[in-house]
């Protein structure tokens, strides 16, 4: 949590939480284009108060994203084998795709700026830049992986998950896990 969340006053800190949980929301309903009033009426709040807290889509977006990159970290972090944190992170990724569709269409969409968008893409890699290493260190994750292709991972899941379009099989998340891990081994293992 930043120092500046901690001095807000406790109703301020009250009313931010209530548009960060409001936004995610909205975004996974209706996507990171959704109008901002929509969040400040799903949280209760007026436009001045979300304006006060949050005065771009851009603000609000971050603040929803260092969230989002926080528990990540946490993860890659806390995996009790280094070996295996990319992966548990990726699948990770993967939970917060089918539940969150503005985690995926924030880099799909052009309401959000380039800046923003390179700033999440650069700190998620640097999360991800050593439990890379580990895992290919390991014999676990193909020595060919890029970590820029992490991104393009994720790109694929998230059409996976997504939840537009025809009717997706109940499945097709297990499947596109499946597939990715196979993906990603090492030509000398055998797939499961």
């Amino acid at each position: 949590m930043s120092d500046e969340h901690e001095r807000l006053r406790a109703d301020a800190r009250r009313n931010r939480d209530a548009m960060l949980a409001a936004a995610r929301r909205v975004f996974a309903r209706d996507g990171i284009d959704a109008p901002l009033e929509a969040i400040a009426r799903e949280a209760g709040l007026s436009r001045a108060t979300q304006h006060r807290h949050f005065p771009t889509r851009d603000r609000l977006i971050r603040a929803i994203f260092d969230d989002n990159l926080e528990a990540l970290a946490r993860i890659a972090g806390q995996t009790p084998d280094p070996a295996d944190a990319y992966v548990a992170t990726l699948l990770a990724v993967v939970d917060m795709l089918a539940r969150d569709r503005g985690f995926v269409d924030v880099f799909n969409h052009r309401v959000v700026s380039d800046d923003v968008k390179q700033e999440i893409a650069d700190r998620f890699l640097t999360i991800l830049a050593e439990p890379l290493a580990v895992a290919q260190a390991a014999g676990r994750v193909c020595d060919e992986l890029e970590l820029q292709d992490t991104i393009l991972l994720v790109d694929m899941l998230g059409a996976a998950v997504s939840l537009t379009g025809p009717a997706r099989p109940a499945r097709r998340r297990d499947r596109a896990i499946a597939l990715l891990l196979r993906a990603i081994r090492p030509a000398c293992e055998p797939a499961a």
